[in-house]
């Protein structure tokens, strides 16, 4: 019964936690009425989950049956993430849901699979990470596989009017965001156990830091914070305690975090250009914060960590991971995406030359 309630967190969670990020980033993309961005990111989504439910069954892994829920809903998470950079450059509402169907069966459904079936026969490049809430698909694949699209559409990022998010429902959303996020590393542990403590609190403090680290640095570049500070920080600070949330203490998820929200927001602000700071906040946070949690755990691992046993062993396997899983996003986003791309122009033929070089 723990087990099945933990599993039943980690649902709840990610669920909330879907539609938290899908009202915290909608900024990011062209403005349309509320109604239509959630069915349209829905729609995005929802692959995710299908590839996981349909696919994963039948190839005979030793999954326990309770994470599958959860695994479907993680692959949800992933999909609305990963298509948030493509439909800002203004690609169509089918062209994003085939890149989300192409990356959940191509990109997602691996790399979940080696995350959270280790004990399988055999394991790519011979690496064993530990990764407990699946950093490495939430954060470095989605980060890297944004950055595929960014670089396929670098001289195509649409300028105009983006979806306007008042204060207090960003407010609102924030929150979700941190409260679901926490939950889900409690669900991520599949067990109802004593180190549910430990990982609230890790990532509490995680996510605090990694506000201090952002906040820090854009006060000493630029002289001004905002919400979107707020919401920069904590997300990196959550995003570097992901991997370990268990197996930090409070002073090294501390570590992390700060490290994680102080090189996020170094990569990604810069004066005039909002629409370029969200996209670049989107890339940096998820990517060089899901690698900078996976990196340090092989360092700060309690009783495991090269501080702890003075072996790099568990540095080199968390470090070749993270190179190995954004290494592969990146190359077979660029090449999903780019071959999208070439089917729509023979389909539709030339577009009009309405973009911006920015």
């Amino acid at each position: 019964m723990g087990d099945l309630a933990a599993a039943t967190i980690g649902v709840v969670a990610l669920v909330t936690l879907l539609f938290s990020l899908l009202v915290l980033y909608s900024s990011t993309l062209p403005a349309v009425k509320w109604r239509r961005l959630v069915l349209e990111s829905l729609a995005c989504a929802v692959p995710g989950a299908l590839a996981w439910a349909l696919i994963v069954p039948a190839m005979g892994l030793s999954l326990r049956f309770v994470m599958m829920p959860s695994l479907g809903a993680l692959g949800a998470v992933c999909c609305l993430l990963v298509t948030l950079v493509s439909r800002s450059s203004g690609a169509s509402l089918v062209r994003s849901i085939a890149y989300s169907c192409v990356w959940a069966v191509g990109v997602y459904v691996p790399i979940a699979v080696r995350t959270f079936e280790p004990f399988g026969t055999t394991t790519p490049l011979g690496l064993n990470p530990i990764d407990h809430g699946g950093a490495l698909v939430m954060s470095v694949a989605v980060g890297a596989s944004m950055l595929a699209v960014l670089v396929v559409e670098r001289h195509s990022l649409i300028r105009g009017a983006r979806m306007t998010l008042p204060a207090p429902v960003g407010v609102i959303a924030l929150v979700g965001v941190v409260l679901s996020w926490l939950l889900w590393l409690v669900g991520a542990e599949f067990a109802l156990d004593d180190v549910v403590g430990l990982i609230l609190t890790n990532g509490a403090v995680s996510a605090v830091f990694g506000v201090i680290g952002w906040v820090t640095v854009q006060l000493i570049n630029h002289g001004v914070v905002g919400l979107k500070s707020l919401a920069g920080g904590g997300v990196s600070g959550l995003i570097a305690v992901t991997a370990g949330a268990p197996l930090f203490t409070p002073v090294s998820a501390a570590v992390a975090g700060l490290i994680a929200g102080a090189v996020a927001c170094a990569f990604t602000v810069r004066k005039g250009s909002p629409l370029g700071n969200q996209l670049r906040f989107l890339v940096n946070a998820h990517l060089m914060g899901g690698s900078i949690g996976v990196v340090s755990l092989g360092v700060l691992a309690t009783g495991s960590g090269f501080l702890f046993t003075g072996q790099t062993y568990i540095v080199e396997q968390q470090f070749l991971s993270v190179v190995a899983t954004a290494s592969y996003a990146f190359v077979v986003s660029s090449v999903f995406w780019w071959l999208l791309g070439r089917i729509r122009s023979v389909v539709e033929g030339p577009r009009p030359r309405i973009l911006s070089s920015h």
